[in-house]
């Protein structure tokens, strides 16, 4: 584990990048004129008003963003850290949240402790010994571990995939439509059994996965017959269908008219 308190005394705009083999956790005392965050593959967020923000990044992703601080004592304050390595020494478990990036959050215990931090280590005239500091870094440690923990219980239901695992899912179904997508290929996405991902899928959808597809497949199917004229064989080829029959037989069966019907009718 590793604590970091720093300040920017002049109002210059920087870039910044972090990317590392531990969590990285950080409290915000900062005030920008602009600038905006990114954690790799997600949406930029805009910072203007830092002050009593913080932001959390798991190990294993990359942020990035620049900043054009305002004019005055600007500061924030890190603890880097390992929740392997925590358990081993503090010879608990933590379960098995799976941790996502929180980009500009406020939780009133959490920031308590990270301004004692930032505070401890502000004071150059009467520096905190280096394992007061670090004790108290790992209380944020462990209270960020908590806060995933409470997250994950209200944002997923046992049985339930997580986050990571629909997105995955999801935009492996997207860019496979034109193609035969097995249930092997699916679970295999979400690094799970076939039975295993079969329930956590319908827990997560409310339909099986077949039937989820085959949905996906008329919606794409739909919007083909009315935005394009493509031919009917064409459009099932580019669905996943196997042949015309099968896709006017199916989507006869889901919208309650043939292809070609529906597409005179829009």
């Amino acid at each position: 584990m590793s604590v970091q308190y720093s300040r920017l005394q002049l109002p210059t705009e920087y870039e910044f990048r972090w990317e590392g083999e531990s969590h990285y956790l950080a409290y915000h005392d900062l005030v920008l004129q602009d600038g905006e965050m990114e954690v790799l593959g997600e949406r930029p967020i805009q910072g203007r008003d830092l002050r009593d923000q913080m932001t959390y990044v798991p190990q294993g992703q990359t942020i990035t963003g620049w900043a054009k601080p305002t004019d005055r004592l600007n500061a924030f304050t890190v603890v880097c850290f390992d929740p392997t390595i925590m358990e081993e020494e503090l010879q608990v478990e933590f379960g098995t949240v799976e941790p996502r990036p929180h980009v500009y959050f406020q939780d009133q215990e959490l920031g308590t402790t990270m301004r004692k931090l930032g505070r401890l280590m502000a004071d150059l005239e009467r520096p905190a010994a280096k394992v007061y500091a670090e004790a108290v870094g790992l209380t944020a440690a462990l209270e960020m571990v908590r806060l995933q923990s409470e997250n994950a219980l209200r944002v997923v239901k046992p049985g339930e995939l997580s986050q990571s695992q629909r997105r995955l899912v999801l935009d492996y179904i997207e860019a496979n439509l034109a193609s035969d997508i097995g249930l092997d290929d699916l679970a295999a996405v979400a690094v799970m059994t076939r039975f295993h991902f079969s329930r956590a899928f319908k827990a997560t959808f409310g339909e099986p996965p077949y039937k989820f597809v085959i949905r996906r497949r008329i919606e794409r199917a739909r919007k083909m017959l009315a935005e394009t004229r493509l031919s009917v064989a064409d459009i099932a080829a580019a669905c996943g269908f196997s042949n015309g029959s099968q896709f006017t037989r199916t989507f006869r069966d889901t919208v309650g008219v043939p292809p070609l019907l529906f597409r005179k009718s829009v």
